[in-house]
């Protein structure tokens, strides 16, 4: 009896976690990587790699039609660094029941790129805060916009490449 009770816990605990999602929270952050010159007076990049949920997509960083919410990266003014470029992946063509135009969109895993350049006289270990802005939609379904906020960790052992 005691299997069968930790065996049904085991069951029901992905399930539980399922539950604790609200509707439209599809995207989560795999991985933040800092790749390049991680120093003072260095260039690095931190490439963000997103994670949608299966069946899932959010509109490119530029969509098909002007009223659509864009995915967007922003990245809190820090000391230490300066942003010089977001670069966001070419959006996929899809085309939803009912809309007469392929929508612009990134579905399963993708990554933006946030090109940084570090202040000589940077203190390193920087923590520097970010939002992932989206629309989850599943088909035609959109849900209401989310922020996911995490931080990129430059510098350290942590993160680097």
């Amino acid at each position: 009896m005691r299997k069968l009770f930790v065996l049904l816990a085991l069951v029901a605990l992905p399930i539980s976690t399922l539950a604790q999602k609200k509707p439209g929270e599809a995207a989560s952050i795999a991985k933040v990587e800092i790749q390049g010159d991680a120093k003072p007076g260095g260039n690095a990049v931190a490439i963000v790699k997103v994670k949608l949920e299966k069946a899932w997509h959010v509109q490119s960083n530029k969509p098909s039609e002007p009223n659509f919410i864009p995915t967007v990266l922003t990245v809190a003014p820090t000391p230490g660094f300066k942003l010089t470029a977001i670069k966001y992946p070419e959006g996929k063509a899809e085309k939803v029941e009912g809309l007469a135009k392929p929508l612009s969109v990134y579905d399963g895993d993708f990554q933006i790129t946030a090109l940084l350049t570090l202040d000589a006289k940077a203190r390193l270990p920087l923590t520097i805060p970010a939002t992932l802005s989206y629309q989850a939609c599943q088909g035609a379904t959109c849900y209401p916009p989310k922020k996911l906020k995490f931080d990129i960790a430059v510098g350290g052992e942590a993160g680097q490449k």
